[in-house]
């Protein structure tokens, strides 16, 4: 059975995901951060204008998430997503695509900054 699991006490967890809907051009993404008792820390959601790809979508919910911590001084913190592709990209097993290259470069240097570790999760568990 996948679900979600509470992040170590002393640990946040950022969960976040993104959604595209190509019929009609609509992109939206999101995300919650919890503690170790799994209740809500920081909650955010946002429409996307001009996105062309679901794996836009995740990588922009991923940089706001991650800039909404930064902001809020949240600096330990374990980051999931559902998307293995934006995994692999953000942690360079996998070139990043041109249209996603300043994005990515976002995602990487706010990682650096509040030490997050990215990992992927099965969607029932995001």
């Amino acid at each position: 059975m996948v679900k979600w699991l509470h992040p170590p006490p002393g640990r946040l967890k950022l969960n976040v995901d993104g959604a595209f809907k190509l019929t009609e051009s609509g992109a939206g993404g999101g995300g919650i951060l919890r503690d170790h008792r799994g209740t809500c820390v920081l909650a955010f959601a946002k429409n996307y204008q001009g996105v062309t790809s679901a794996l836009a979508a995740e990588a922009l919910a991923l940089r706001d998430g991650l800039t909404n911590c930064c902001s809020k001084g949240f600096m330990d913190i374990m980051v999931e997503t559902d998307s293995l592709n934006l995994v692999q990209i953000v942690t360079r097993q996998t070139p990043r695509p041109w249209e996603l290259s300043c994005i990515i470069q976002d995602v990487v240097v706010i990682t650096q900054k509040l030490k997050a570790q990215i990992k992927h999760v099965h969607r029932e568990a995001n």
